[in-house]
């Protein structure tokens, strides 16, 4: 019989369901009867009262969410359907983020990497048992004394302080998918996991609940496994939330209640979280752009092997303490950037690929054009051709509908371009110079999107395009 290491599949980033949820609520504008049953599915569990010499709270709302391998709700069948194992292993958690809410506005998300080597504190259980310290995987905190030694390690790992607690299992993250009608997604390549029970074609789709919890969960299938895995979470979650703040779930009361209710009846949260926090919550949601939420995940140094443990990985000391103390306040978690001088989008050009072609008589127009894009920041394939057809004076903008939101950035950045819809053409954009161009205008972009972190790589924000 294989170990229950290798048994058990990994499951992370279903909970940040939760925070998505919490903004449907008040965004929805629903009944004040309807959001109170709601609420009331919410189940409560005993957290803060086992945690001990707690970080002081110095501002800003820090929730730790995780992902538990419950199994409760899910038949044989459809464990066996979802790929989750039969067996029982107790309460394991190979998922924990933590969700900052930032006096600005903004909602940082931040990963833990399960193979984290901390130190897990000693722990006296609520019926008086006492477990010593240990150094250990941070995944391994919630084995063993369930959410509140979760709670205190992360606390003593990042001193940061923990405002509330927030628990999801298998089902919740499926039923809430579902609630949706599922979430939009585009793959650049096919991906199939056997583990995972994923068998997906590349190009766009919509994915179920139970294709989306495979998706988050594949890991075999990728040379790079977690740091390939937890790129895709990201853009999974982050389509996940554009779908859940958009008109098709807003305003259709059916599809919302039914998202609201799969969620409040998955969630666990501390004793501590009240309706009244919860509604609170729910406001600063409301009004949230995709473009305003951002994932990091907790800088790391080296791999390293600790006997015992196995392969586990440590922090970037400087860099995850520079991340740490913006948790601890009410700051955003991303430095804001000088104020660019043109128009406002919300997609970066960094976000954005495109290809140019020189559709003027002007000899090298088509490489100059590629020499501004890339300076912009614009991702360019290939090399400047010439237009099949000549454009003349006019410079022309090919864009696949479903990238309209990158277009403003294009029609931004190219005033005066005439656009024309190619169906299929997919996210790289043709762009065709006429004799009339004259560079590539600067945009500044709302929201994280055009900010950088101190490290000076671009933050993964909600807006972009749902493509992995």
């Amino acid at each position: 019989m294989a170990p229950a290491s290798s048994m058990r599949q990994r499951h992370p980033m279903r909970v940040f369901g939760i925070v998505v949820a919490a903004g449907v609520l008040v965004a929805s504008g629903i009944g004040y009867a309807t959001a109170n049953e709601v609420t009331d599915q919410v189940k409560r569990t005993e957290v803060f009262g086992l945690v001990k010499d707690r970080p002081e709270n110095d501002g800003g709302t820090n929730i730790l969410l995780v992902g538990s391998d419950d199994r409760t709700g899910l038949s044989k069948a459809e464990r066996k359907k979802l790929h989750v194992g039969q067996s029982e292993y107790g309460s394991h958690t190979d998922s924990m983020m933590i969700a900052h809410l930032a006096d600005d506005g903004s909602v940082g998300i931040v990963s833990i990497p399960r193979d984290s080597y901390v130190e897990i504190p000693a722990f006296t259980t609520a019926s008086g048992k006492t477990i010593p310290s240990t150094k250990q995987k941070i995944n391994a905190a919630f084995s063993i004394g369930g959410p509140s030694l979760a709670v205190e390690t992360v606390e003593r790992s990042t001193g940061v302080h923990i405002d509330h607690y927030a628990e999801i299992n298998f089902q919740g993250f499926v039923t809430m998918v579902d609630g949706l009608g599922g979430v939009p997604m585009c793959l650049k390549t096919p991906i199939k996991d056997e583990k995972a029970g994923l068998d997906l074609p590349a190009g766009n789709q919509t994915l179920t609940g139970a294709e989306g919890l495979g998706f988050v969960r594949a890991r075999y299938f990728d040379p790079s496994a977690d740091l390939g895995r937890m790129k895709r979470q990201q853009t999974f979650v982050g389509a996940m939330f554009k779908q859940a703040m958009s008109p098709s779930t807003i305003l259709n009361p059916a599809r919302m209640v039914a998202f609201l209710n799969s969620a409040a009846g998955a969630v666990t949260v501390d004793e501590n979280f009240s309706k009244r926090e919860m509604w609170n919550l729910a406001a600063k949601m409301r009004s949230v752009n995709p473009a305003n939420v951002t994932f990091q995940t907790i800088p790391l140094g080296e791999e390293t092997s600790a006997p015992g443990v196995g392969s586990v990985v440590v922090w970037d000391q400087a860099k995850s303490t520079e991340l740490f103390n913006r948790l601890k306040t009410g700051e955003p978690l991303v430095e804001k950037a000088p104020e660019a001088s043109g128009p406002t989008v919300e997609v970066a050009p960094s976000s954005i690929s495109v290809r140019v072609l020189n559709g003027s008589t002007v000899s090298g127009q088509g490489t100059k054009a590629i020499k501004d894009f890339k300076a912009a920041g614009y991702s360019v394939f290939g090399v400047a051709t010439n237009a099949p057809k000549r454009t003349g004076d006019e410079t022309v903008i090919e864009y696949d509908p479903r990238y309209d939101n990158s277009l403003k950035t294009l029609q931004a950045a190219l005033p005066g371009a005439t656009v024309k819809p190619v169906k299929n053409l997919g996210r790289t954009f043709r762009i065709i110079v006429g004799s009339s161009y004259d560079g590539v205008k600067e945009v500044k972009v709302s929201g994280p999107a055009a900010e950088q972190a101190a490290a000076g790589t671009k933050p993964k924000t909600a807006a972009d395009d749902p493509c992995a």
